[in-house]
């Protein structure tokens, strides 16, 4: 696996698709998204300016608040990154598959206070709503495969994509 996390076109040609905007994801409930288990990355358009919000859109899971500080969000910020950020759904139980995974993370993003603060950076992002989710359906254990993405990526950018939380190696 070689410069997959690149750009959309390394991630097209190793199998991802979908690359679906977060609103249109939002809009039709998710409904292109496959109930299988496998690998979803976020990603933006890399000709559109960055503007972080100062107040995250995103829900208070367990009463929280995920806004980080513009400074901070600057200082996670990958110049010429176009994943933001990479998941995984390892299909252990219906909420651990692709489509609800997803869901799960648009539908926080979009305010609702459920359990899915893994991505919160996600939604301080100016247009957040423009960012695109692709997915790669995988039959084995997709957690090796998530991992393999994140060291490509930080093997390339020297740490993690933007919205990766510290402590998350991969969305579990």
């Amino acid at each position: 696996m070689t410069q997959v996390t690149a750009s959309r076109e390394s991630l097209e040609a190793a199998g991802f698709v979908g690359f679906t905007a977060a609103v249109t994801v939002q809009l039709d409930r998710c409904e292109r998204v496959p109930v299988e288990r496998g690998v979803y990355v976020v990603l933006r358009d890399p000709e559109y300016p960055v503007q972080f919000r100062a107040k995250s859109p995103a829900g208070h899971y367990r009463g929280v608040d995920p806004t980080l500080p513009v400074e901070i969000l600057s200082k996670r910020w990958i110049e010429g990154a176009t994943v933001l950020y990479i998941g995984v759904a390892p299909g252990t139980g219906v909420r651990a598959l692709l489509q609800q995974r997803i869901k799960r993370t648009v539908r926080f993003g979009g305010g609702a206070d459920i359990a899915h603060p893994g991505g919160a950076a996600l939604w301080q992002l100016e247009g957040s709503m423009q960012l695109r989710f692709a997915w790669k359906v995988l039959q084995e254990d997709p957690r090796p495969f998530a991992a393999a993405l994140l060291a490509e990526f930080v093997a390339r950018h020297g740490r993690a994509p933007f919205a990766q939380d510290d402590q998350e190696v991969v969305d579990e």
